[in-house]
């Protein structure tokens, strides 16, 4: 019961009704592909433009680089975990 009220009460703070908000169409994309393989290569390719930004953008602009390519990294971390799950329970099948 609580769950739930606090889920109404951030739905309509975010002006939206209960159930919107919990959809996350990107996530269920690369977690629901068969061959994540694109998804590590874009993410390889956001990284290299974020590490260009790093050698030659301004202080700011290195500063968002850096904590960017330090999400992908733990984002790429939690993929590979997560497959190494999904391929744990494929061969208990």
């Amino acid at each position: 019961m609580a769950n739930s009220k606090v889920s109404r009460t951030a739905a309509q703070a975010a002006g939206t009704d209960d159930t919107a908000w919990r959809q996350f169409p990107q996530f269920e994309k690369v977690f629901g592909a068969e061959d994540p393989k694109a998804v590590f290569e874009q993410i390889e390719k956001t990284c290299r433009r974020l590490d260009e930004i790093q050698k030659n953008g301004s202080a700011a602009e290195k500063a968002r680089a850096k904590a960017a390519i330090a999400a992908y990294g733990r984002t790429l971390d939690l993929l590979h975990k997560l497959r190494d799950m999904q391929e744990q329970t494929a061969a208990k099948k």
